[in-house]
């Protein structure tokens, strides 16, 4: 998907080694949203159109905070050259969120199970994925991250992945005068394009 882009420009989310990418510029990041290539992409993913509209409303949820009608929250004169990267791994029991640089390398990871209120069976509840996600953010906040590209990965329901994303979003800015830091949302989900052959179902 990170081919060259119908007007012949090419893609603003540049590898940069390991699993990183570089954060777009205003003008490139509007063009490339805007692009045909970037709504094929969306609809070849499977994805309602719902899921879209959610997607870009956090990426642009900040135009209205601003004072100017000119600039939105793309505009950020002191945007990092490399994102840093949030990387949500959903499981059945248990939920991972770590944190990495542009070239994998670790800064803080959190699960379920690691944060004191939801030891043992609580961290198979419906919220532990939205708890770990909000404790990630408001540690990012601490840390000072200033733009990050969020990868969700798991097998389940879009709804629990937006909640997750939104969580990150709420525990990072905690005050209305806060940027959005996400400036871009990828599922790395693997899906199986008729595979491997499934195990024999039990016969009852």
């Amino acid at each position: 998907m990170r081919s060259a882009l119908p007007n012949g420009g090419s893609d603003p989310f540049t590898q940069m080694g390991g699993s990183g990418f570089t954060a777009p510029s205003a003008s490139t990041y509007q063009n490339f949203t805007n692009s045909s290539l970037f709504k094929e992409d969306i609809r070849s993913s499977g994805e309602k159109s719902n899921d879209m509209d959610f997607v870009r409303g956090v990426l642009e949820e900040d135009v209205g905070r601003r004072n100017s009608s000119v600039f939105s929250h793309f505009y950020r004169p002191n945007l990092e050259t490399n994102a840093d990267i949030i990387h949500i791994k959903m499981l059945r029991n248990n939920t991972f969120v770590t944190v990495t640089d542009s070239k994998g390398n670790v800064k803080c990871k959190a699960t379920s199970g690691s944060l004191p209120d939801l030891k043992g069976g609580r961290k198979m509840s419906n919220y532990t994925a939205d708890a770990t996600a909000e404790n990630i953010g408001r540690r990012a906040k601490a840390m000072g991250l200033k733009s990050v590209v969020v990868k969700v990965n798991g097998f389940t329901h879009f709804k629990k992945k937006r909640k997750a994303i939104v969580a990150f979003r709420d525990g990072f800015t905690n005050s209305r005068s806060d940027l959005n830091p996400i400036v871009y949302i990828e599922d790395t989900t693997r899906k199986a394009h008729n595979g491997c052959r499934l195990p024999r179902k039990r016969r009852v």
